[in-house]
């Protein structure tokens, strides 16, 4: 059939020269457009085979089915009819037909008797058989009709089957069926061939003609099939063409595998290469599998002449790799060869296809044979294949990567992929050279990279065949294998595969690298010993370490390891070659985005620039400041993964773990650069100064790089000569809490509400008024800051909600805050400024110093103050600039802006224009200025460079802060009392306003200890209060009252609900106690810790007692007398029943002012020689005259006597002497003297001693009994009981250890050494009281031997009119270091005491513990504000220094203890002020401790009240006898705090006035105004009780006050 014009057919010329890859190209074009045509049966026989479609419809009995014999026998009518029985067979029938079929005769004739004759050929002998074949065989020739052939095939087929089978006959009936005929009849002209032949099992007389003729058929058929194919049209059915080229190779297969030996070998070869051409040239997987099937039977049945095998393996091969769907029979037929005598030769020839493939673009073939190679190696010889040699495959892959051909690079990296899987194969690659397979992994992986990178190179494939995904994933593996046999390797073959890995590095897996990085590091390949070292480094580093897309580890592992290698060659290496491998690791460092790598990578920089040159230096320091967006204000990481910016939303676990921003990790290597040349580099620190402090001010940079920044910054302090220090420790605990910085405080966050309600928004400190914005010239100072203080709403603004996922970003105390430990010693070669003293002058040998510039950096924190900003940049200056303020000589050249601080910070606490923190902080503006405030207070102590105008602003301020915000009042009270001591007059102006203040937080519990602690330090502070009116000691008092009445009322509390409820649980500790004012963290949730108040109200009350002592005393004498009525009238108190009631301490203080209001003296002394022996025996007697005990001394003779009183709050001596007027002359003398020997005028008795008591006593109307003095008896009993009486101080007592610290002393057994100490411990000791000897001494020593000066020669004491101190100083005390290593006579002392003074000149922070105690409950460190070098010590004792040193005060407490110290934070206050300031908060620590001790049980009694209680002693037992009753002599018990007895004001005159007055009748006047409860409003004015009726009054008068009768 001819093809359609459409598709005309390709001559040969226009063939590829590559034939067959064509014709399977147009197999696999045509699939796409049609159906798979199902493949002829390779089994249809030739009878079975189905006349063409052409005439299949035309014939009468047409074949209706293919494929069975019978059917075609049955419909055709060639099988002839069962004769019937009987039946006659007329011969001459037969003659006639067969004379009908001659040539001579009618076509039409000749075909009806042919169909006749068919049936009847049985009876036919085997002559006419053969006559008949010859005259009816032309029938079949193609000139005749359809008809007409069939019946000419179907009587030649019956002459077939009966003839006699002669040799002669067989010749004929070949030569007549190898005729060319009609290629319609084909079918059938094969069919009675195979008939003819027996199926390839009969060739007798034509056995040498039978292959020429199907060789030729075979050709025509091949031919004929492929024409076909081209005009048919997609998805028909099966053509005639096919199904007889199907047919024929079967014939064929027959033939050869029974009749091989007919076959001459130049048949073999014709029909071999027909059979090859035909694979080359068909579109027909039918035709190449039968192709195949001859080839197999002709290699399994016969053999492959020699010039045949290479063409068969060649195309079998092609074929192999080509069609997959033939892989099984070509996989059979090639076995079959390498089974067979030419397996060897096979082999070869698979090798020579393989290492010579096509170069021109298709190598199927090249791949074939490496498949078929790789199944034999992997058979490994089984079943009889022959063995191949894996180096020799490997030798033959390696040359055939000449083709660059892509699949069969993929195809060879299997392979190998293959052989490295298989045990022994892989055994046999690690025993052999392995350089081929190396170099074809190499080859391939750079051909894939190439074609990743669109190579030109490649451009002639398809695009299918650059697809290299599934490449890359092989060579992974491959490469994966080698590196887990890399151990069994040899040397040799592991340092060619390390060689290969290097070469490859870009495909290498992570694992892979680091075996390769290993093995470099020890084999050495880095190292010196290697020749190439430098250059091999460099390549690790710049394959490894700079390629991003690596795994994080490796390149961690190359940059430990290039670490490791520097270590070792920057001392052997030439310093050109270590600098440059130096800056080959770090040059890129500014673009690195892995956070680990980073960090690494700067930390390594870090290292090197301790050595560096100074310009390797700055290009190292360079390269880490583009790190950060110093100058462009754009973050080099703005686009990079890992630059994560932290804000104030950050999430708790962002602290925790490591998740710092990339411009943290180069901030924290710079800082790191500045502490390690902090001692070695003036150049370098300084350099790395300028770029933190460049940081810490620039805004672009991230929060927390800014926040590394601020942590060294803040963390810088200088000594006295100003050498810079690094602390580790910060003293800004207390604030830290206060924003919930600290651990604890941010836990207890979490329990806070997510919303706020509303009435968080009506809050008092909302309430203030605030100022419009101000201008405040800071002189002619350069700065960045803004001049003026403007209101600002919140920075952060908004309605956030309080969010538990709320995180800060710094939490105090920070472990990690520097990435080192902080250098104990001074630098060296930086410093604040540049006083240098001429005794520090270093030759030019030694490195410069440099200044570092402080004002700057305060320049930044105004700023930031001033200007919204971060919360946590905020947040973290309110709580650590105080600290570093308290550092004056590191500020000492920033004056200005030390002013310009103070000026914003007055600002802004007047004007409440500070910023408010987040909402979602669960803060508030109180706490804001709670931090301010303390700043505010340290910037204080720089008050001598302020003037009176700025001192006074800042009392101001502190006094606004009492009541306008609600966290604030207790910091402001301390506050204060720094100002007592350091700006007097500025306090002395604002007394009044501060009082006020206090009186408006008079209901606020919490304040009671502190606002009670001040006013006693305010009592013993005259030149403050000497302008005091009336109404200013009315509100002292006043609030005294009030806080004495609420002690009461805690005490009444205590009583009814029993011992246990009077005091509260405080199990917090220190870090506790600093934050413990904390009321309010959320509106919805109030965390009111314990107040002292609530705690110890015992304390409260003794506390208010002593205020009302001391500012009587303080008093002017004049005005005394009018106070003590309205001051008695508030000491009264009234129980549950209505009923009046004076306790103890209410007594004695009454008994105070009665026995000083009219008098200023102190105590007076006892003189045993008041009278001489001219003036007459001495008589004594001694009465109880109230709550008093008089005793007189009278010398008999003259009346001159010695008057003793005794009572709870003093004892008073006075002389009394009857003046005698001389006798009138007229005047007769007495005769009633009595002398005891009447030779002795000194024996005289003239004067008793109850004549001078009644001289002092009323006059001698009846008095009521209980009224009447009582006579003491006169026995030893007495005397016993007076003498004790006499032993009770007059004074409460107090010890109190001074403990001195050396430089860089941190243990006990050092300090306690101690045997002197520093200059200004000197002067602070001859301060803080006089200088006493302890022998002989009069007064309670507290523990001090009085004797043998076991303690001692001498002490300071201290002593006013209620209170004595005690100190027990260390270095004053013998110290026998061979004899008592650990000073166990100093601690016996010291450890007993509650309060120690530790005067801490070691330089380091000290600790609570250094000395283990259980009494020891607190300690108050005293510390120079700057280190003290030995020099400064030595100028400064010298006279040298004029400058006033300042001092830092902090009051440690044991864990539990409550905070009760204006110092409980740490307190600047100047030298001057040092002493009186220490000793105060000593003393008062010293009485709460006092009370603290038995807080569990029991009564902390003062000298006063006990001495009461001895003299109410004496009354119960003498009042009966003497009035001869058993009437008790006290009417009222006391109640109050003080606890115990009480009793009226004189006794028996007390119960007397009882006995005739109506309960009822005695009445107070009111002091509600003083003592309202707790509900009510505590902005009450002190003014307001002014105006009533109960005024004071003044001069002399007796009093009666509520029934007790005062006589002045």
């Amino acid at each position: 059939m001819s093809p359609p014009s459409e598709n005309p057919p390709q001559t040969p010329e226009s063939r590829s020269n590559s034939a067959l890859a064509n014709v399977f190209r147009g197999l696999t074009a045509s699939r796409r457009h049609a159906p798979p045509v199902q493949p002829v049966n390779n089994t249809i026989s030739i009878a079975s085979l189905s006349p063409p479609n052409q005439y299949a419809t035309s014939l009468p009995g047409s074949l209706g089915r293919r494929g069975s014999r019978a059917n075609f026998s049955t419909i055709s009518g060639l099988t002839p009819p069962s004769p019937e029985p009987n039946s006659y067979i007329n011969s001459a029938h037969l003659i006639h037909l067969i004379q009908r079929i001659q040539k001579d005769k009618p076509t039409t004739e000749r075909t009806a008797a042919a169909e006749a004759l068919r049936h009847d050929i049985a009876d036919c002998s085997p002559n006419s058989i053969v006559e008949i074949w010859a005259s009816s065989k032309d029938l079949i020739e193609s000139q005749h009709p359809t008809n007409t052939r069939k019946a000419g095939y179907d009587l030649l087929e019956a002459c077939l089957k009966y003839s006699s089978n002669a040799p002669l006959e067989r010749r004929q009936f070949f030569h007549t069926l190898s005729r060319k005929l009609h290629d319609e009849d084909f079918h059938l002209q094969l069919s009675l061939m195979r008939d003819l032949t027996k199926r390839g099992k009969d060739m007798q007389a034509f056995e040498a003609m039978i292959v020429p003729l199907v060789t030729s058929w075979l050709k025509t058929w091949t031919r004929a099939a492929k024409n076909a194919r081209k005009s048919s049209k997609p998805g028909a059915a099966a053509l005639g063409e096919e199904t007889n080229l199907a047919s024929l190779f079967t014939f064929l297969i027959d033939i050869v595998r029974f009749n091989f030996k007919t076959f001459s070998e130049p048949d073999i070869k014709n029909l071999l290469n027909d059979l090859v051409s035909t694979c080359s040239q068909t579109t027909s997987e039918t035709d190449i599998r039968n192709s195949i099937n001859v080839i197999d039977a002709i290699i399994t049945y016969g053999y492959l002449p020699q010039g045949s095998l290479m063409p068969c393996v060649e195309t079998l091969c092609r074929i192999y790799s080509t069609l997959k769907t033939l892989a099984d029979p070509t996989w059979r037929a090639l076995g079959d060869l390498c089974r067979s005598h030419v397996a060897q030769t096979t082999l070869k020839a698979l090798f020579d296809l393989l290492k010579r493939p096509d170069t021109g673009g298709a190598t199927s073939t090249a791949r074939g044979a490496l498949a078929i190679l790789e199944r034999l190696a992997l058979a490994k010889g089984i079943t009889g294949l022959v063995k191949v040699p894996v180096p020799t495959l490997m030798e033959c892959m390696q040359k055939a990567l000449v083709a660059g051909a892509p699949r069969l690079d993929q195809d060879m990296v299997r392979t190998i992929k293959a052989v490295l899987c298989d045990p022994k194969l892989a055994a046999m690659i690690v025993e052999e050279d392995c350089t081929n397979m190396l170099l074809v992994l190499q080859k391939c992986s750079e051909r894939v990279d190439a074609l990743v990178a669109g190579n030109d190179r490649y451009a002639h494939y398809e695009k299918k065949e650059r697809d290299v995904g599934s490449m890359s994933q092989l060579l992974d593996e491959v490469f994966g294998i080698i590196e887990t046999m890399f151990p069994r390797f040899e040397m040799t073959e592991k340092e060619r595969i390390m060689t290969f890995f290097f070469k490859v590095h870009e495909r290498l897996s992570d694992s892979c690298a680091h075996l390769l990085v290993d093995y470099y590091i020890e084999e050495h390949y880095c190292y010196p010993s290697n020749a190439n070292w430098l250059e091999n480094s460099n390549q690790l580093v710049k394959y490894f370490l700079k390629n991003r897309e690596r795994q994080t580890s490796v390149r961690l592992l190359v940059l430990r390891s290039m670490r490791e290698v520097y270590e070792t060659i920057k001392d052997v290496s030439e310093q050109s070659e270590v600098d440059g491998l130096i800056w080959t690791i770090l040059d890129k460092i500014h673009v690195e985005r892995d956070a680990q790598v980073l960090e690494m990578l700067v930390n390594f920089a870090v290292e090197v620039a301790d050595d560096a040159s100074v310009d390797l230096f700055d290009k190292i320091f360079s390269s880490l400041q583009r790190c950060l967006p110093l100058e462009s204000g754009a973050s080099p990481w703005e686009n990079g993964y890992s630059n994560s910016r932290p804000s104030s939303s950050a999430t708790l676990s962002n602290i925790s773990t490591n998740s710092s921003s990339l411009e943290n990790i180069a901030t924290r290597a710079i800082i790191h650069i500045f502490m390690r040349a902090f001692t070695e580099s003036a150049y370098k620190a300084s350099k790395a100064f300028d770029s933190v402090m460049q940081i810490a001010r620039t805004e672009a940079c991230a929060t927390d790089a800014r926040l590394s920044a601020m942590k060294l910054l803040f963390r810088l302090r200088c000594d006295s000569n100003g050498a810079i220090i690094i602390v580790s420790q910060l003293d800004s605990d207390g604030l830290a809490a206060a924003l919930n910085r600290t651990t604890d405080t941010f836990s207890a966050m979490k329990d806070i509400p997510e919303e706020l309600p509303p009435s968080r928004h009506s809050r008092l400190d909302d309430n203030a008024s605030v100022r419009s914005s101000r201008s405040t010239s800071m002189g002619n100072t350069q700065s960045y800051i803004s001049r003026s203080t403007t209101r600002s709403t919140s920075a952060w603004g908004g309605t956030a909600k309080v969010t538990k996922s709320f995180a800060p970003l710094w939490i105090y105390p920070d472990e990690n805050a520097l990435p080192q430990d902080a250098p104990t010693a001074a630098s060296r070669l930086i410093y604040a400024f540049d006083l240098r003293p001429p005794e520090l002058s270093v030759d030019d040998s030694e490195q410069p110093r440099t200044t570092l510039s402080f004002n700057v950096w305060l320049e930044v924190l105004i700023h930031i103050l001033q200007n919204a900003c971060d919360w946590e940049i905020y947040s973290h200056v309110l709580v650590h600039l105080g600290s570093q303020l308290t550092n004056h000589r590191l500020f000492q050249t920033s004056i200005p802006q030390i002013k310009f601080l103070r000026s914003v910070l007055c600002e802004q606490l007047k004007g409440n224009s500070f910023h408010e923190p987040p909402q979602a902080s669960g803060l508030r503006k109180a706490d804001v200025a709670l931090c301010l405030l303390h700043t505010l207070t340290m910037n204080m102590s720089y008050y001598k460079h302020f003037s009176s105008g700025e001192q006074d602003d800042i009392v101001r301020v502190f006094s606004h802060g009492l009541t306008n915000w609600e966290r604030t009042p207790k910091r402001c009270i301390h506050a204060l009392t720094i100002c007592c001591h350091e700006l007097t007059s500025s306090v002395s102006k604002s007394m009044t306003t501060i009082l006020v203040q206090m009186g408006k937080i008079i209901t606020q519990a919490h304040l009671a200890v502190h606002v009670l602690e001040f006013l006693a330090g305010l009592a013993r502070m005259s030149k403050i209060y000497v302008n005091f009116r009336e109404d200013d000691y009315r509100v002292v008092f006043g609030i005294c009252f009030r806080y004495l009445q609420y002690a009461r009322d805690q005490k009444q509390k205590g009583s009814n609900s029993g011992p246990s409820s009077v005091r509260t649980s405080y199990a917090s500790g220190r870090q506790g106690a600093t934050s413990r004012d904390s009321n309010l963290i959320a509106e919805g949730r109030q965390q009111q810790l314990p107040a002292t108040a609530d705690d110890l109200p015992q304390y409260v009350y003794s506390l208010a007692y002593h205020v009302i002592t001391f500012w009587f005393m303080s008093t002017k004498l004049l005005d005394r007398a009018g106070k003590v009525h309205w001051i008695m009238r508030n000491l009264i108190s009234m129980d549950a029943n209505g009923k009046e009631i004076i306790d103890e301490q209410s007594q004695v203080t009454i008994d105070m002012m009665q026995r000083i209001a009219y008098s200023d003296f102190d105590e007076s002394v006892y003189n045993p020689n008041f009278a001489s022996p001219a003036d007459g025996n001495v008589r004594k007697k001694s009465w109880l005259d109230g709550f008093s005990i008089v005793t007189v001394e009278t010398a008999a003779a003259t009346g001159l006597s010695q008057i003793t009183k005794r009572q709870p709050s003093g004892t008073s001596y006075s002389i009394f002497r009857l003046e005698r007027a001389p006798l009138p002359q007229h005047q007769v003398s007495s005769e009633s003297d009595t002398f005891l020997n009447p030779s002795d005028e000194s024996s005289r008795i003239a004067v008793l001693p109850s004549h001078i008591f009644l001289q002092m006593s009323a006059s001698s109307f009846r008095m009521p009994e209980m009224l009447r003095p009582i006579v003491l008896p006169e026995d030893d009993a007495t005397a016993r009981e007076l003498r004790a009486f006499d032993r009770n101080s007059t004074v409460d007592g107090h010890k109190i250890g001074i403990i001195y610290v050396g430089e860089n002393q941190t243990t006990e057994q050092e300090i306690l050494s101690n045997v002197m100490g520093s200059n200004d411990y000197t002067n602070f000791l001859s301060q803080m009281g006089s200088l006493t000897k302890l022998k002989g001494a009069k007064f309670n020593t507290q523990g001090l031997d009085r004797e043998f000066d076991s303690d001692g020669q001498f002490t300071y004491c201290w002593r006013d009119r209620v209170t004595e101190i005690v100190f027990h100083i260390t270095t004053m005390m013998p110290t026998n270091v061979e004899r008592d290593a650990y000073c166990t006579n100093k601690k016996r002392h010291t450890g007993n005491d509650f309060v120690n003074i530790i005067f801490n000149n070691s330089g380091q922070p000290f600790r609570f513990d250094t000395f283990p105690s259980e009494f020891n409950y607190v300690n108050i460190v005293v510390t120079p504000e700057s280190r003290v070098s030995f020099v400064a010590t030595r100028t400064r004792s010298e006279g040298k220094d004029s400058r006033v040193p300042f001092y830092k005060v902090q009051v440690m407490s044991k864990a539990g203890f409550p905070e009760v110290s204006p110092a409980a934070e740490i307190k600047i206050i100047s030298g001057d002020s040092l002493p009186a300031f220490v000793r105060l908060i000593a003393l008062n620590a010293s009485v709460f401790s006092q009370v603290w001790s038995t807080r569990d049980g029991g009564e902390n009694v003062s000298s006063w009240r006990n001495r009461f209680r001895s003299i109410q002693r004496l009354r119960e037992r003498y009042a009966a006898t003497a009035h001869g009753s058993n009437t008790p002599t006290n009417t009222s018990s006391g109640s109050g705090g003080g606890g115990g007895g009480g009793g009226s004001l004189h006794g028996s005159r007390d119960s007397a006035l009882h006995q005739n007055r109506d309960s009822s009748s005695l009445r107070r006047v009111s002091t509600a105004t003083f003592m309202t409860d707790s509900h009510g409003s505590h902005r009450s004015s002190m003014h307001s009780t002014m105006t009533e009726t109960d005024t004071m009054t003044s001069g002399d008068s007796d009093s009666v006050v509520d029934g007790y009768v005062i006589c002045f």
